[in-house]
């Protein structure tokens, strides 16, 4: 056991003497800063060319005679909840009509431009 850790000393004094013999050739010294390097980082993924932006639609200033329009994904507990804003809606706008459609998250172009023209707006709802 003596012999080992005699062994360990010898290791930790050779390392700890290289060390400082390699610092001693640093150049931390006057002209480290001409001894420095530049890096450079590139972007890996490339140039990325941002979505079209679209401006939102305009705002319905009053939803008393309008059709208004629920589309949700189907998830379980959705229709207790969009009972309750049908509700809510119902009180506060006795003249608007509600429609509820239901389909995929990803509404589509297709089911969108359906339903843009049965309605004058919507609420569109997720679960998850």
């Amino acid at each position: 056991m003596e012999m080992k850790r005699r062994w360990i000393w010898s290791l930790t004094v050779t390392g700890v003497f290289v060390v400082v013999l390699l610092i001693g050739h640093l150049p931390f010294g006057e002209g480290w800063a001409e001894a420095s390097v530049t890096l450079k980082v590139l972007n890996p993924r490339g140039e990325i060319e941002p979505p079209q932006t679209l401006a939102p639609a305009p705002r319905v200033t009053d939803l008393a005679g309008k059709k208004i329009g629920i589309y949700w994904n189907g998830k379980q507990g959705g229709p207790n909840f969009w009972n309750a804003v049908e509700e809510l809606l119902k009180k506060r706008f006795p003249t608007a009509t509600i429609l509820r459609r239901y389909g995929p998250a990803d509404i589509g172009a297709a089911s969108a431009t359906k339903l843009a023209k049965e309605v004058d707006t919507f609420i569109y709802g997720v679960g998850d």
